[in-house]
């Protein structure tokens, strides 16, 4: 005797087999929404027939874009499943073909989408950094081809551009100074007085002082006439003290500081550097040091302007003082680093001490 799998009551007359049982045809129909299955066929889980639009809705793959389940062929990337025509770029929608894809947060991208998205850009030109690109000491990041494009600010070294530094200007010297050093630019001699006035105060507090008597003339100028008062030699730190001893019959009477040259339309803190600078060399003469090799010299001028600047705070300063430490000028910065290393932790003044004794380092 037969009995129907669905109705469970025995079977006379036609009959259909599936899943390994009999049914009556108006019984074998979808577990899940009761339509007989007529010529479409039919799919299986767990022992129950599912006519294919219930089968895939409760147990199919879902694409992982639109949500609806899958059919037919696919594609896996990103550990999900996707409809073939549903995995495409996040932003401009088109389907990746035969290119390739980028992803980020699980979403993919085509390639020139996220890098425009993504990508740190060029601060000159705002292109996407591909590959090489440089970076400046103030983490402006760029094209390399832009290094031959523009040109450099002369005090802090950016790349003069709109972008970066809002553009610049160029000196009748020749200097081309950015628009951020401009804002704020030392042009005029009573600010140039002013700001001498601050270095000498600072200096003071390590020590550094010269009799307040002694008259320091102060004066801004270009690069061309600070390059004439050294004999045609260009200048690196953009200043110059002239200096004189009065003798008669051989016999020192007096010294005198006749100026004191500092380089125009440079910004605060790097007029600063060179006053501090110059200052060295008024206090060295004033202070009868030995004479010295040029490199000690310097080297010690510039450690009178680091020391200023590692008493002011400000990235500009910074950048000033981590300029001093890496010139690679022989004298300059050799110098610098010769008199640095001999300090030993010591204040300036200590080491000033003993270079009056010893005449070298």
């Amino acid at each position: 005797m037969l009995y129907c799998q669905g109705c469970k009551k025995e079977i006379s007359g036609q009959y259909l087999e599936a899943l390994g049982h009999k049914w009556h045809p108006q019984h074998f129909v979808c577990a899940a929404c009761g339509k007989p299955f007529g010529d479409a066929g039919f799919l299986q889980q767990d022992g129950k027939p599912y006519c294919e639009q219930d089968y895939y809705e409760k147990f199919g793959e879902r694409c992982h874009a639109c949500g609806e389940p899958i059919k037919g062929t696919f594609l896996e990337a990103l550990g999900h499943k996707w409809h073939k025509e549903h995995f495409v770029c996040t932003i401009c929608r088109k389907q990746f073909g035969s290119s390739r894809f980028l992803h980020r947060d699980g979403k993919p991208y085509c390639e020139q989408d996220y890098y425009d998205q993504f990508a740190t850009k060029c601060g000159v030109c705002q292109k996407p950094l591909i590959g090489e690109f440089l970076t400046d000491y103030w983490q402006n990041k760029f094209c390399k081809n832009h290094v031959d494009e523009l040109q450099k600010c002369f005090s802090c070294s950016r790349l003069i551009s709109k972008s970066i530094t809002g553009g610049g200007v160029e000196y009748k010297d020749g200097r081309k100074i950015c628009h951020i050093c401009r804002k704020t630019a030392i042009d005029d001699l009573n600010s140039a007085k002013s700001l001498f006035a601050q270095v000498r105060k600072v200096l003071a507090k390590l020590g550094l002082s010269v009799d307040a008597s002694v008259n320091l003339p102060l004066r801004l100028a270009d690069l061309d006439e600070i390059d004439r008062l050294a004999g045609g030699t260009p200048q690196t730190e953009a200043g110059i003290s002239l200096l004189e001893i009065q003798s008669v019959n051989g016999q020192e009477k007096a010294r005198n500081v006749k100026e004191v040259v500092i380089l125009h339309g440079l910004p605060r803190e790097h007029t600063a550097a060179i006053m501090a600078h110059e200052f060295g060399h008024v206090w060295c003469f004033l202070n009868r040091m030995p004479n010295m090799a040029l490199d000690v010299q310097e080297g010690i001028c510039e450690l009178f302007a680091f020391g200023y600047l590692s008493e002011i705070d400000t990235p500009e300063s910074e950048f000033h003082r981590n300029g001093i430490a890496r010139n690679e000028d022989p004298i300059y910065g050799g110098g610098f680093r010769q008199v640095n290393d001999a300090r030993g932790g010591r204040s300036i003044i200590a080491v000033l001490a003993d270079l009056k004794k010893t005449g070298r380092v």
